[in-house]
């Protein structure tokens, strides 16, 4: 199975959204199919016998457009091998199929596109064909050619923002002319100044009047009626349908000559309030969504590069791995890379959420996109488009924001049958007042306040305006969040699992002390640990290489060395069986730990046994200091009432000691590494609580794989980090409590946006068809519903837009 995902066009509203998913549901191998009206994109598990190009078909043939949504990151890079460029210069189809021919002779050069209404070549590039190359070419063929940049850096495609343009100038022409036909049809009731003129010609002036109106409006009618006659009605459908209704009724009336109750106002002002409201909704919904755009503009379009000695600046699509770039004071890092020369501070705020510069000195990472604070520096890139840092959260960000949580399936389902459902209550509606005796005008004014005041957008938008807030805002926080269904899971985390080394305490160890038994010196144990050690790679190892290395001990020769994971190490020196390791390779070797004790090692360090031959040698105490806010981080989960849980393979007095100093609730101690996992199991055995974990390390992958939602902190391997449903940025615990309550408030704001849309739509509803009326009177004009309906959607909204200004507690930085 593959993941598919497209940019849908045309969708209006939660019924359209519908509609693409029961069409794409239909096809064969596709599965867990998900439209995000929010976010306008779907996404499907595809069979390999299912192609992109059915899906869009069938999506096309829904009457809406499909275009597969490009990946973040993506770029003209040997990774992917697929180079675009932006073609300008061409002013028909012959200048397209020039470049097509200039290109296609190129060696390594295939599948070769020019897309003339995009200005956009795309082609396959074998490793050996560069980018430069290719434009060289097009150039030659007297065109310009820009590669496509590795990240987009505008905050809207040129596209988009011209229809943005033209949908202002829509709606500005309906409210104008609308509020003139308001004024003309209404001017003698309310007694207002206008020139005296015959019925006929009012009803004429309001006809011509309402025409750019309609002009402005006119996609409601042909989306809607076209949805309606396939059997798919959307918003569009309810809007066209209950106004063209009053504009054909209002029309024959003037045909009988009766001008006295016409309806060409009312069906003006809902097609303007319909169109303000959806204005205001495009604007918010692209304020929700600007933490893509905000990553995307993090990505500089150029880079230096060094070439023999000389520095050229190219787009930054062009650099390779391998190459020297010149970073000069206040630019972005173009790529991921390693600094080769000169020192600096970085600002990596806008990817970590860390406001501190931080140093860096040759050897030292550079991220791409954060900015280079003072020093010239030269570096060398390690990973280009695709495949850095920052494309690779942009990535993750456009994914989770595309998602679907479990609490939205209801009201998916609900919005896929509500235009229905609205369209029968109206015609019930209106049959009942004919019946009742109402009249024809005035049961079409309960039935067209019906299909009007109904807003499945409300419902559509609910959740995932409020997924798309809430993910984009942890984004800009140095948090990650996978998926919809992960953010939802977060909010309900009762217990907090973390791993000890490298997550608790920063995992650099060191040396502490070293005691020795009776006939051995200090000094032969610790020589004697450290020429055995420095065959192992775990961390309390290397801590005995430094020390003796820092006491210029000689070592002796090792032989024979076998490492014991979980356990400690073996080896032969000078000709005796020594062991280095906990309490548990003692008692494997029948040797009692409680032998040691009389040395006096003091409790809260982790301890190393040494014996030769069986018989207790002496003891290495080695420690290791927590993490800046650890203890904040620890104290916050606690007061929001989540249980705190640390697993470790020390021994058990260093376990307590730690866990008394961060006051956590339980520990286990003394763990093999494959221990971690089964511990998780056990806590999720009653069903009851929410597991998560948070760890750094390889051996937590499968812990964090285990827990319901598993933390990987930014230092950590990406081995971790793709385990985990959850990334933090930063290498330290202040994001933990900020993520959990991150999702706390996601999840209300979505339970208060689904709770308005519901209870508006079941209050609205009967309120326009009248049952109030009767018993108290309660009437609604359309005019009042369809502003009611326009204000819904833009509510949800707003209510969501309401996260990218809560403020996330930080461990130690209150």
């Amino acid at each position: 199975m593959s993941k598919l995902s497209f940019d849908v066009t045309g969708m209006h509203c939660a019924s359209c959204a519908a509609a693409v998913e029961r069409a794409v549901k239909k096809l064969p191998g596709a599965s867990d199919v998900y439209v995000n009206f929010a976010a306008n994109r779907l996404t499907l598990e595809a069979a390999p016998e299912l192609t992109p190009e059915q899906v869009a078909d069938a999506v096309r043939k829904a009457g809406f457009g499909a275009k597969a949504a490009h990946p973040a990151g993506t770029a003209a890079v040997p990774a992917e091998r697929k180079l675009s460029f932006d073609v300008t210069g061409m002013h028909c189809a012959s200048c397209a199929a020039a470049v097509e021919r200039a290109v296609k002779k190129l060696p390594g050069a295939s599948d070769v596109y020019v897309n003339f209404a995009a200005n956009r070549l795309t082609l396959e590039a074998a490793p050996e064909l560069t980018p430069e190359q290719v434009a060289d070419a097009v150039r030659k063929a007297g065109f310009g050619a820009e590669p496509v940049p590795a990240l987009p850096v505008q905050t809207a495609a040129p596209e988009e923002e011209a229809e943005a343009r033209r949908e202002t100038f829509r709606f500005t022409a309906a409210i104008v002319f609308a509020a003139l036909l308001s004024y003309v049809a209404m001017y003698e009731m309310l007694h207002l100044p206008f020139f005296p003129l015959k019925p006929e010609w009012n009803a004429l002036i309001q006809i011509l009047l309402l025409l750019p109106v309609v002009v402005a409006g006119f996609r409601f009618y042909t989306s809607g009626f076209r949805a309606l006659f396939r059997g798919s009605p959307n918003m569009d459908s309810l809007i066209a349908s209950g106004t063209g209704a009053a504009i054909v009724y209002s029309l024959w009336l003037c045909a009988e000559g009766r001008f006295g109750h016409l309806y060409f106002d009312t069906a003006g002002m809902i097609v303007a309030l319909i169109m303000l409201g959806k204005y205001l909704e495009g604007r918010s919904r692209r304020k929700a969504s600007g933490a893509i755009r905000e990553l995307m503009r993090l990505a500089p379009e150029t880079a230096i590069r060094i070439e023999d000695g000389r520095e050229r600046e190219i787009p930054a699509a062009f650099v390779r791995k391998g190459d020297l770039l010149r970073v000069k004071p206040g630019a972005r890092i173009p790529v991921d890379g390693t600094t080769v020369e000169g020192t600096t501070s970085v600002d990596e705020s806008m990817l970590s959420g860390e406001s501190m510069p931080v140093d860096k000195v040759p050897g030292d990472p550079l991220t791409g996109g954060s900015i280079n604070r003072n020093g010239s520096i030269v570096m060398q890139a390690t990973r280009v488009g695709d495949e850095t840092t920052l494309a690779r959260i942009i990535k993750l960000v456009e994914d989770a924001q595309g998602s679907r949580p479990p609490i939205a399936r209801l009201a998916d389902r609900i919005s896929g049958y509500f235009v229905w459902c609205v369209l029968s209550i109206a015609l019930v509606t209106l049959l009942a007042w004919l019946l009742a005796g109402a009249g024809f005008a005035a049961a079409l004014e309960f039935a067209l306040a019906v299909l009007v005041i109904a807003c499945p957008c409300a419902l559509g938008l609910a959740t995932p305006i409020a997924i798309i807030v809430g993910i984009g805002r942890g984004a800009r926080s140095g948090i990650l969040i996978k998926s919809g269904a992960v953010l939802e899971n977060a909010g309900k985390i009762s217990a907090v699992v973390f791993d000890k080394t490298g997550t608790l305490t920063v995992g650099e160890p060191v040396v502490n002390l070293v005691r020795a038994a009776d006939g051995f010196t200090e000094g032969g144990v610790l020589a004697a640990a450290a020429a055995a050690e420095k065959n192992s790679s775990h961390p309390l190892a290397e801590a005995v290489v430094r020390k003796a290395e820092a006491e210029k001990l000689p070592l002796p020769s090792a032989g024979q060395f076998e490492d014991r994971p979980g356990y400690g190490v073996s080896a032969v020196i000078a000709g005796k069986r020594w062991l280095f390791g906990n309490a548990r390779l003692m008692k494997t070797e029948e040797i009692d730990p409680a032998a040691f004790e009389k040395l006096g090692v003091p409790a809260g360090l982790s301890l190393v046994y040494a014996a030769e031959e069986g018989r207790p040698a002496g003891v290495i105490g080695i420690g290791d200091r927590l993490k800046p806010g650890a203890a904040d981080a620890v104290e916050r989960l606690n007061a929001l009432g989540i249980e705190t849980v640390m697993l470790t393979g020390d021994n058990l007095p260093a376990a307590r000691a730690m866990a008394d100093e961060l006051h956590l609730a339980s520990f286990r101690a003394e763990l093999l590494p494959g221990d971690k996992a089964g511990i998780i199991r056990e806590l999720q055995a009653d069903g009851t609580k929410v597991i998560a974990m948070v760890g750094d390390g390889i051996n937590d992958a499968p812990a964090l794989a285990q827990a319901d939602v598993g933390i990987a902190i930014g230092s950590g391997t990406d081995v971790a980090m793709e385990s985990a449903d959850v990334v933090l940025m930063q290498s330290g615990l202040d994001e933990v409590p900020a993520a959990i309550e991150l999702s706390r408030a996601t999840m209300r704001i979505i339970r208060e946006n689904l709770f308005w849309a519901f209870f508006y739509n079941a209050v609205g509803i009967p309120l326009a068809a009248g049952a109030f009326y009767v018993l108290l009177g309660w009437r609604l004009s359309p005019v009042v519903g369809a502003a009611a309906m326009a204000a819904s959607s833009v509510t949800v909204v707003l209510n969501a837009l309401r996260l990218r200004n809560i403020r996330l507690h930080r461990a130690g930085r209150k």
